[in-house]
């Protein structure tokens, strides 16, 4: 044998010893487009930074936890996952939570009926969900996030720019039903909470640019108080 593969087979052993399967939404994904997944492992990236902080975060529509587990890993706090899609939160809970530290779970609800935990919490993550939410319903969504925040609480808000619509797969555009423009993306969020910052993101770049140009808007929120 030689050095070489004397050195990997050494590195091999270090290895997770566990096997890891994708839930079926995220395997689609990475087969129909493995870019997609860069971009939200990047937004997730971005949310983890500005919680770092938290002691206790709240995600709201977190399908099969692989954003949440990057909560768990890349902060200190209780990480919490919701969702409405119970096949989603049963592959979560089954696969995902395990991996979490003691610090992740999950639980199928739905927000735009209900406040979903008890809370409190002092961070709050949200991508690519209010695109799915019904405009009738968006204020109740709203409200319910905001709901079970402390005062001083910190919120990550994520969501693909309109002017992107036209690029996006048919499978996107079927379920993106209450899509925003900047100026609309702000303006809502600023009347749930007392400080918004907007960011905005093409590809794994986040950036403070012409946001109108941008695939992706982000927005870092504060509740009042604190």
């Amino acid at each position: 044998m030689t050095q070489s593969r004397d050195t990997w087979n050494k590195v091999t052993e270090l290895n997770h010893p566990e096997g890891f399967l994708l839930g079926p939404v995220n395997a689609a994904t990475w087969l129909r487009d493995p870019r997609h997944m860069g971009f939200m492992l990047a937004r997730y990236k971005f949310a983890a930074k500005m919680m770092r902080r938290c002691q206790a975060i709240l995600e709201v529509g977190c399908g099969e936890g692989l954003g949440a587990f990057m909560l768990v890993r890349d902060t200190p706090a209780r990480v919490l996952g919701v969702d409405f899609d119970e096949a989603q939160i049963l592959y979560a809970q089954r696969e995902v939570a395990p991996h979490g530290r003691g610090r992740l779970s999950f639980l199928c609800g739905d927000a735009t009926t209900e406040a979903q935990a008890a809370g409190p919490f002092d961070g709050l993550v949200c991508l690519d969900v209010i695109e799915h939410v019904d405009q009738k319903e968006e204020a109740r969504f709203l409200e319910n996030c905001v709901s079970v925040l402390k005062p001083g609480a910190v919120a990550i808000f994520g969501t693909p720019n309109i002017a992107s619509d036209a690029f996006a797969s048919p499978p996107s555009r079927a379920g993106h039903i209450n899509l925003f423009d900047p100026d609309r993306f702000v303006s809502t969020l600023e009347g749930h909470f007392s400080h918004v910052f907007p960011f905005s993101m093409n590809d794994e770049m986040v950036h403070t640019g012409f946001a109108k140009m941008a695939h992706y808007l982000l927005a870092l929120c504060v509740r009042q108080g604190g």
